[in-house]
């Protein structure tokens, strides 16, 4: 079948057979069709007169002739010369350079990869999270192909996360020396990774890595909208290669200890590509014995000592264990939307009536929150990891498998679209406080802020926290939770061992 050239952007048209249309996979129009011969339907549709309306995705006022300029050009585009109409939208942006849906426009009719970026990066650093402009990006880039790329401009609601039938194969990283075969270690005080046998060093990512890392919100959700199935792990299959022995572990597992020879793993992959690495990495910066510490001066405070008199909760037996925990680090952008409602003071009119006109103000700001931390997991307890943060970031590394030597790791459990909810509803909160603690006076003045989050970009980062199982001589059990980095210690609630999930 001939081509059918787009009469709003040029692009040849696709056929939809189930839909019985042509649809443009790079501007979306769609049209009809056509029952009579090819070559008569392109002349009837570049000879209409009735162009559709064209959607304006532009925040903020436009210029009365830029607006107009803008239609004419679109105008021109329908006609077929794709030549005027982009002498007109570069007309558009030398009175507007901020228009983004002309930078859009001159970004589908090049078909130079570098002016397509330009004018894409014009468009994101004014709209962050501009849809088509995120689309046609990650396009670029690689991240997203055709045929996905058009998964992301219909309307398919993705299927939920199908579970396997078999455990998933994973491969995995054997923390070994490189030069004697002997263990690895990590030193608690410098943070560097060592053989325990012969010394060996090994070195790491330069700090400067993780100003490359993380990603756009708008761009991961897309990605994730276009695969064709979401998978919900269970289980996965280790096999050491030490050994030779199989097992499964959980899917919340990134580290994990061989049972039957002591070998440590860190899971790199598996088999249906659900593993994804963290970013970052931040070491224990306290010792297990300073963990051990902290936990008993907290059970010798006087608010514990008081509540021992109602019941025996003197320790019998513990258990501890450092663990680096999963979080999700946001950074939001906001859009703030102010306006301020003043009562001057009256006036009086001839016949002694007092009149009092309200002075509105009406402005919009930009605002952000970085590093906001969200829990990953949901063991341990998210509402008790918050109470020993928040976490210093300052010594982060970037993460690589060998800095899990001497303790293990958890996997999020929590998806970062979820956690990004937490994230916008603490940003937008943030945000109107600031608005309106800066421009409430305690007077007359009626402040009102609404904020909205344009941009978020995240990654997953590791923290390090000692877990501790505290048994009581009465029977119960307690959980305690010590901050790897401040040594922040909390103790949560007792329970009977007949109340604890089976």
């Amino acid at each position: 079948m001939e081509a059918l050239a787009c009469p709003i952007c040029g692009h040849d048209m696709r056929y939809d057979s189930a839909a019985a249309l042509f649809r443009c996979p790079a501007c979306g129009h769609r049209v009809e069709k056509p029952y009579e011969p090819l070559d008569k339907a392109k002349a009837r549709l570049a000879a209409s007169a009735a162009r559709p309306a064209v959607r304006i995705s532009h925040r903020g006022e436009i210029d009365l002739r830029a607006r107009s300029l803008f239609e004419l050009a679109h105008d021109t585009l329908w006609r077929g010369d794709r030549d005027e109409a982009a002498r007109l939208f570069r007309r558009v942006l030398d009175i507007q350079p901020d228009f983004v849906d002309a930078h859009l426009a001159l970004a589908k009719l090049t078909g130079d990869s570098a002016q397509q970026r330009h004018h894409l990066g014009e468009i994101l650093a004014r709209d962050p999270g501009h849809l088509e402009a995120l689309r046609m990006i990650m396009a670029l880039n690689g991240r997203l192909s055709e045929s996905e790329l058009e998964i992301t401009r219909t309307d398919r609601t993705p299927a939920p996360p199908r579970p396997p039938a078999n455990p998933v194969e994973t491969r995995t990283q054997l923390m070994l020396c490189p030069v004697c075969g002997g263990a690895l270690t990590t030193d608690e005080n410098s943070g560097r990774v060592f053989c325990r046998f012969c010394g060996h060093e090994e070195k790491l990512l330069d700090r400067r890595v993780l100003e490359e890392r993380g990603d756009a919100l708008g761009m991961a959700l897309l990605e994730r909208r276009a695969r064709p199935v979401q998978w919900k792990i269970g289980e996965r299959m280790l096999r050491c290669e030490q050994c030779g022995s199989a097992r499964t572990i959980p899917a919340s597992k990134l580290s994990d200890t061989c049972p039957f020879c002591g070998s440590t793993h860190v899971l790199l992959a598996d088999a249906l590509d659900t593993v994804t690495a963290p970013d970052g990495l931040v070491p224990f910066r306290i010792s297990e014995a300073d963990a051990q510490q902290a936990i008993r001066e907290r059970l010798g405070s006087l608010s514990e000592r008081l509540a021992g008199m109602l019941d025996d909760n003197r320790i019998a037996n513990a258990r501890l264990e450092g663990v680096f925990l999963p979080f999700w680090l946001f950074d939001v952008l906001t859009q703030v939307n102010v306006s301020i409602s003043e009562e001057p003071s009256g006036w009086e009119d001839n016949r002694g009536r007092t009149f009092r006109q309200p002075v509105m103000q009406q402005f919009t700001e930009r605002d952000g929150l970085t590093g906001v931390q969200i829990a990953a997991f949901h063991q341990p307890e998210p509402a008790l990891v918050r109470a020993v943060g928040p976490f210093e970031l300052d010594g982060m590394l970037p993460y690589e498998p060998k800095l899990l030597a001497r303790h293990a790791a958890m996997l999020y459990d929590i998806d970062f679209d979820a956690a990004s909810l937490e994230a916008r509803s603490m940003a937008s909160a943030q945000a109107r406080e600031n608005a309106l603690r800066q421009y409430q006076d305690g007077g007359s003045r009626r402040v009102t802020a609404m904020a909205l989050p344009l941009q978020m970009s995240f990654e997953l980062v590791l923290l390090p926290v000692f877990v501790a199982t505290l048994f009581e001589r009465d029977g119960d059990v307690r959980p305690a939770l010590v901050n790897g980095i401040t040594g922040q210690t909390v103790l949560g609630k007792a329970t009977t061992p007949r109340d604890l999930p089976l």
